[in-house]
């Protein structure tokens, strides 16, 4: 890691440390199985996340999955001779004002298996499978707000304003 790499604010997520509890819980039921060096590795691989180390490859959209675009992925499996079981979803976020750290938000650990990491990932974040994040962004309008102008100086509670309708009850 380079000397100039800025500060990372390491963030799990709640359904992320659920994920981790769980596989803990695993481990701890089978010593030296392979839930216990799954553990091993992905709690390495958390370790290297928080030190600014690369995803193992950044996500795209597809249609089948929920839009995962801004996150990243890095690959953990027990057997270093298999195909990784399992994925760490998570994204960076940059900072809010200058000199803050980036965030690294760590969202959730599933097995590869059907996309399963990927659809957890999703739920947690609020997208449905196919919708791109502008889609997702476009469908949340604003809060309606009133667009009559709500000023009124303390003298003037017993006269109606002439931005106000002139309510009269029968």
């Amino acid at each position: 890691m380079s000397e100039h790499q800025p500060p990372i604010r390491f963030l799990p997520t709640t359904g992320f440390k659920q994920d981790l509890q769980a596989l803990h819980d695993a481990a701890v039921m089978h010593p030296q199985g392979p839930e216990d060096r799954l553990l091993r590795v992905a709690l390495n691989q958390l370790g290297r996340i928080k030190q600014g180390a690369p995803s193992t490859h950044p996500l795209e959209y597809l249609s089948s999955y929920p839009d995962l675009s801004d996150c990243e992925t890095t690959y953990v499996g027990a057997d270093p001779g298999a195909k990784p079981s399992h994925r760490i979803v998570w994204r960076e976020r940059a900072p809010q004002r200058p000199g803050e750290p980036v965030t690294r938000e760590i969202i959730a650990l599933g097995e590869r298996a059907n996309g399963q990491a990927y659809y957890m990932a999703g739920q947690r974040l609020g997208r449905p499978v196919g919708f791109t994040l502008a889609e997702l962004a476009a469908q949340r309008e604003p809060i309606a707000r009133d667009p009559r102008p709500r000023q009124r100086s303390i003298g003037s509670f017993g006269t109606p304003s002439t931005n106000e309708p002139d309510f009269q009850f029968e």
